[in-house]
C-alpha cells in the first residue's frame, strides 16, 4: 500500500506522531560512515556494542519520525535545524523518538511553515538528542 502525503492540513500544533523505534546497529553506522565518508578514527574503531555512534544519525531518525506512515510531499525547503546532543548515541541503543508539532502557521509571503520539536531516548529512558525542524511546507 502506498503511503499518502503528509500535508499541511493535517500538521496543528499539538499533532503527534507514533513513536519511531530506532535500532542503532553496527550494519547501520558502518553503512552510514560509508556514506557520509566520516573518517573520524572514533566511529571507525567503533564498530562495535556499546562504541559511539556518529550524532550525524539524528538527522536521519529525525525525518523518519514524521515520515513512517506518509510521504513529504515534493517541494519543501528545511528552513532550519537545531540538534542538542544529551548524550552519546550508542552502537547497540534503542532509540525511541517521537515528534510532535509545536508550531504551524502560514506566513506574511503566504508560505505553509512547521516546525517540529523531535525527543529521540535510548533504551534506558534517557534524552540523548533534542531536535528542531522548521520546515517550509509544500503543499
Amino acid at each position: 500500500m502506498e503511503k499518502p502525503e503528509l500535508v499541511f492540513s493535517d500538521l496543528g500544533v499539538g499533532k503527534k506522531f507514533r513513536t519511531l523505534t530506532y535500532p542503532v546497529t553496527v550494519d547501520l553506522v558502518r553503512t552510514f560512515i560509508d556514506v557520509v565518508g566520516d573518517d573520524n578514527p572514533l566511529y571507525e574503531k567503533g564498530l562495535r556494542e556499546g562504541a559511539i555512534a556518529p550524532p550525524g544519525l539524528a538527522a536521519i531518525y529525525a525525518r523518519l519520525s514524521y515520515l513512517q506512515d506518509h510521504v513529504m510531499p515534493a517541494g519543501g525547503v528545511l528552513a532550519k535545524q537545531e540538534f542538542e546532543f544529551a548524550a552519546p548515541i550508542r552502537v547497540g541503543d534503542t532509540l525511541a523518538v517521537n515528534a510532535e508539532v509545536v508550531e504551524s502557521y502560514v506566513d506574511e509571503k503566504a508560505r505553509k511553515r512547521v516546525t517540529q520539536l523531535i525527543h529521540a531516548r535510548n533504551q534506558k529512558h534517557e534524552v540523548v538528542t533534542t531536535i528542531r525542524l522548521s520546515v517550509i511546507w509544500p503543499k
